[in-house]
């Protein structure tokens, strides 16, 4: 069996694939790494607030002014989004944007007024001033992509690990949870295969996660959360979502939307959903 490996920057963070093959198949793995890297690039071409030509930013730019069209894999990923909105309460938001900017206070935040037009494929935001952005759920999103992109391709094993947001698919892999008070060391470790696993923590970039309702930036007693489960972009929204609401109102969050969670405290405390108890050891 072979093994292939790409590395690349895209989504704002560095990502990995590693990918095992049959011998036969070196060639159609190698071709299905590459249409995976050219996915992550589209999506990050698609969906970067950063870029000013982007499908996000040209959404941001005609808020309450006009439709934007965009592709079919962008608004799917959008009527996602609304979806985990209305699953969470409204905990995961993603038209917070002006909250991350200076002028935000008192910015409208509401996931109610992305408006989608199935037909004709257009997203409109409500209001002028509106803006979102996506980062509370794009990795999650491209790792299950990125899987079946590979399985096409006839990959036997891989480990997709895009800035950690990780999917180890076709045999169990080691996952490794860093230590939010030292990043630089790993805390636990969870055996995975086939699911995604998705950490949020203060340490990746401060404290850049919004409450939606306060309009504050996010403060409860979770320092990080692991939300493991079999799609990815629901455990990359459902683990923004909890580092908001604290983890008392996080296990029963993570029980309704059917995924598992591992908790690092503030305090230091650390505990996980029951199913998962067997699976983390410290590292």
């Amino acid at each position: 069996m072979g093994t292939i490996e790409k590395m690349f920057i895209a989504l704002g963070t560095v990502n990995r694939i590693t990918a095992w093959f049959d011998a036969a198949e070196r060639e159609s793995a190698r071709l299905a790494l590459e249409r995976a890297e050219e996915y992550i690039n589209d999506m990050d071409d698609r969906l970067s607030v950063f870029k000013p030509d982007s499908e996000i930013s040209r959404i941001n730019e005609n808020a309450g002014v006009r439709d934007t069209l965009v592709c079919r894999d962008t608004f799917e990923l959008l009527k996602l989004c609304v979806k985990y909105g209305e699953l969470t309460g409204g905990v995961f938001d993603i038209t917070t944007k002006p909250l991350t900017e200076a002028s935000g206070n008192g910015a409208r935040v509401n996931y109610h007024d992305v408006l989608l037009d199935d037909r004709g494929l257009s997203v409109r935001l409500r209001s002028v001033g509106e803006g979102i952005h996506l980062g509370g759920i794009a990795k999650g999103y491209a790792v299950d992509t990125v899987a079946r992109i590979l399985e096409r391709g006839g990959v036997r094993h891989a480990v997709i690990n895009l800035g950690g947001t990780v999917r180890n698919t076709g045999r169990a892999g080691t996952v490794g949870i860093r230590n939010p008070f030292e990043p630089e060391k790993t805390a636990l470790t969870i055996e995975s295969v086939d699911e995604a696993v998705v950490t949020s923590g203060l340490y990746e970039r401060g404290n850049h996660i919004f409450d939606p309702v306060s309009g504050r930036p996010a403060v409860s007693d979770i320092a990080s959360v692991t939300v493991v489960g079999n799609d990815g972009a629901a455990a990359d929204a459902a683990a923004t979502a909890c580092m908001v609401i604290g983890s008392v109102r996080s296990v029963r969050l993570l029980d309704f939307l059917g995924l598992d969670g591992i908790f690092i405290l503030r305090n230091g405390d650390i505990f996980a959903t029951k199913s998962l108890l067997t699976r983390v050891k410290s590292a």
